[in-house]
């Protein structure tokens, strides 16, 4: 399988390997000591986070895999960690992942999201709360870019609310998922958000803001297509 095709992140299909291999090695002294323990806490408390922040890079927190993988993990009432389960279900998220059906589920989800603010901004442009609609726009689109970039395992800092770095990054010879044209018009939403957002001179008519809409829906719609 030509794993390039269907966008895996490399860095990402190694470590699930790498973490897939740890686990093994802890499952095979977890048989071998028969008391149904973990016999280093430290060590299968760093593989399991490692295995959770792994997880959560491809989708939402609430995703199949991570809520299976917490549920092996966790010791409840109910009996002891499985540890055998857990690494189950980081096997069967790798094997997803190649055939970018993770993906796939990522980005479907986020598309129902973004599509569902771009409503809301489109209703507020009928009603003329221009303002308010180019805050909506240009969340979604800042959102929407950003979860594209999780989805290649492109860092962006959670905290960075800025549109343009992102931008940056997404055109970048080494990601090219925008072209030179693409991230040229969404500067121009990036510069209305911000013109909107912080309560400065706010210009903009409505055919513009309008305009604004239809490119970042387009744009959006081809970066979170499920293909």
């Amino acid at each position: 399988m030509n794993r390039n095709k269907i966008h895996i992140n490399e860095l990402f299909f190694e470590r699930f390997e790498d973490l897939i291999r740890q686990g093994e090695e802890q499952w095979n002294k977890f048989q071998k000591n028969g008391t149904g323990l973990i016999e280093d806490p430290i060590e299968f408390s760093q593989w399991s986070t490692s295995c959770l922040n792994l997880l959560d890079k491809l989708s939402v927190s609430t995703n199949r895999f991570v809520t299976q993988f917490e549920e092996w993990i966790l010791r409840s009432i109910s009996g002891p960690i499985n540890l055998g389960a857990a690494l189950g279900v980081l096997k069967s998220a790798k094997e997803e992942y190649a055939l970018g059906l993770a993906i796939e589920y990522h980005l479907s989800v986020s598309a129902t999201v973004f599509n569902g603010l771009l409503d809301e901004a489109e209703y507020l442009i009928k009603k003329k709360y221009l303002r308010a609609a180019a805050v909506l726009i240009g969340a979604a689109l800042e959102e929407g870019l950003k979860n594209r970039a999780k989805t290649e395992g492109i860092e962006i800092p959670e905290k960075d609310n800025r549109l343009n770095p992102v931008i940056i990054k997404l055109k970048s010879s080494n990601n090219s998922i925008l072209t030179a044209f693409e991230a040229k018009e969404l500067e121009v939403c990036a510069k209305m958000r911000n013109d909107a957002a912080h309560g400065g001179n706010f210009s903009y008519e409505k055919k513009q803001v309008e305009e604004q809409l239809r490119k970042v829906r387009e744009i959006l719609d081809k970066l979170l297509r499920t293909r």
